[in-house]
């Protein structure tokens, strides 16, 4: 069992890192929630062809597909359709580096929700993490002056709220709920048709002349290594660990995808970024350590 949930913490903690990385590179000549439809729509249909031959497919009952609904809604057409398209106008790193506010987003709805309680370490570990996102914007109030790098930032903060909203309705579960991968395999169907739906009413007349192959072999490893890798994997460590413990992740997902940026994009990494990047980090630990017992 322990192996089992070391190697989902690895999936989520290095492929959901590297996926800011693909999407950039998805985006240049793929818009992006078609993008985001045809990435979901294929990680979808490979659970559903797996589940077949496995002779695990289930009856959804309209409760069951209702709740896949929801969830398919806030956690990949919101979440990850509004982070797709994001990242047409800011770079993966500073993507990956706004997306480390969602284990504040989880504690703050749970907070409201009397999940979680206020304390000291909580309001100190906060407060560290708005330092960093002060940091980051200091240096770049002017570029909130530019309309797309603008929602860019709003559909990114949009995602997150979305994303957290999301991840505390998965961890509650549901009586007579879907197993995990008939639930992801229903909402990743759902969520694929419905942003491939919106692309072609923003844009009808799409042409796939211009696709790159480095964007088309993106696209493709989102939907391998983003959605069935890890997309499955976060849902089974919701059912092992606390909201709050998963989504503390994503600041290893910075790491990773500001790696990478720098190595691959040429992403310039400057020591306010540094300095912010260990600033969100320390209040992020801090909010979620705990003394062992």
């Amino acid at each position: 069992m322990k192996t089992k949930l070391y190697l989902a913490l690895f999936c989520v903690a290095f492929f959901w890192g590297t996926t800011f990385l693909a999407i950039r590179v998805g985006v240049e000549t793929i818009p992006p929630f078609i993008l985001a439809g045809i990435r979901n729509l294929i990680s979808g249909s490979i659970i559903f062809l797996y589940l077949f031959t496995q002779k695990k497919l289930e009856r959804v009952n309209t409760r069951q597909f209702f709740r896949a609904f929801v969830l398919a809604i806030l956690m990949i057409v919101l979440a990850n359709g509004l982070t797709t398209y994001s990242e047409k106008y800011i770079t993966s790193g500073l993507a990956s580096l706004i997306s480390t506010l969602t284990p504040f987003c989880v504690l703050i709805l749970n907070l409201i929700l009397g999940q979680e309680k206020l304390s000291y370490k909580t309001i100190g570990g906060i407060l560290l993490g708005m330092c960093g996102i002060f940091l980051i914007y200091q240096s770049s109030l002017s570029d909130l002056l530019i309309p797309e790098y603008r929602y860019g930032i709003y559909a990114l903060l949009l995602a997150i709220l979305a994303w957290s909203i999301g991840t505390i309705i998965m961890k509650k579960g549901a009586e007579n709920s879907l197993t995990m991968l008939m639930n992801v395999c229903v909402q990743m169907l759902i969520a694929g048709i419905v942003l491939t739906s919106l692309q072609f009413y923003l844009t009808p007349n799409i042409s796939t002349v211009n696709w790159s192959m480095e964007s088309i072999i993106a696209m493709i490893y989102l939907a391998l290594f983003g959605s069935v890798v890890g997309y499955v994997a976060f849902s089974y460590l919701l059912t092992q660990l606390p909201s709050t413990k998963v989504v503390v992740l994503s600041y290893i997902n910075l790491v990773v995808a500001l790696f990478l940026g720098w190595l691959i994009l040429d992403e310039t990494i400057t020591s306010r970024i540094i300095i912010a990047t260990i600033l969100i980090i320390s209040g992020v630990i801090i909010v979620n350590y705990k003394k062992a017992k």
